[in-house]
């Protein structure tokens, strides 16, 4: 439950979150290594895959002010974190096994944009102090 999550300790998954996706866009893109990306994605991208739940933590917390909370958004209300939910959604879904064809292009471009949206919604919460 996301009240459990203290701020500072969901703020450090976000950083963590980032690396990870660094960490699979240096390893696996150049290779164009698909299946390592999505063994990567489900099972070693902790951080990110718990994103929803940190983010929601912070949300909660009282350490965001009222327009930062805005700003970053949920996937219900629309802000720079559904960006994030949304491409790491396709760039799970562009190397899902079912997918037979993997597009490197669209995966660099998911992996990318999740990362752009991830870096907001960090900063966002380093102009409140974390």
């Amino acid at each position: 439950c996301a009240a459990k999550i203290k701020p500072d300790d969901a703020f450090a998954s976000l950083v963590k979150a980032r690396k990870e996706l660094q960490t699979a866009g240096e390893t696996y893109l150049p290779k164009r290594d698909w299946e390592g990306l999505r063994t990567f994605l489900d099972q070693d991208a902790i951080n990110m895959n718990a994103y929803e739940a940190n983010a929601g933590a912070l949300l909660e917390s009282k350490m965001l002010d009222a327009e930062s909370k805005k700003d970053i958004g949920t996937i219900r209300r629309y802000g720079v974190g559904a960006d994030v939910i949304i491409m790491y959604g396709g760039l799970k879904n562009e190397v899902d096994e079912e997918n037979e064809n993997p597009n490197g292009s669209e995966i660099g471009k998911y992996l990318r944009r999740t990362a752009d949206s991830l870096d907001e919604v960090i900063a966002i919460c380093r102009s409140n102090g974390f």
